[in-house]
């Protein structure tokens, strides 16, 4: 089953560039958008989430934090977010 997966983020987060590199290395399709060229996708995060911090997912409709709390980049957690 495909899923419908929007990926907020910002090309000066590490983070953000890893979970792309992940998506795009495991074949996930997506829709991107870059919180710094376009604020208004800034706007979308926060009004949303209560919080401007990147990444951020929109998978199948659902909010999803990108990033673990506290904790560097893996894949593990990467693999966490696309489990159905």
């Amino acid at each position: 089953m495909k899923r419908e997966v929007i990926l907020y983020c910002a090309d000066m987060c590490s983070d953000c560039q890893k979970l792309k590199d992940y998506m795009q290395a495991q074949g996930i399709e997506y829709e991107l958008r870059d919180i710094q060229e376009n604020p208004a996708h800034a706007d979308e995060v926060l009004e949303k989430t209560g919080k401007l911090g990147v990444p951020y997912l929109i998978i199948d409709g659902e909010w999803v934090r990108g990033y673990d709390l506290d904790k560097p980049f893996s894949e593990e957690f990467a693999r966490s977010l696309f489990l159905v």
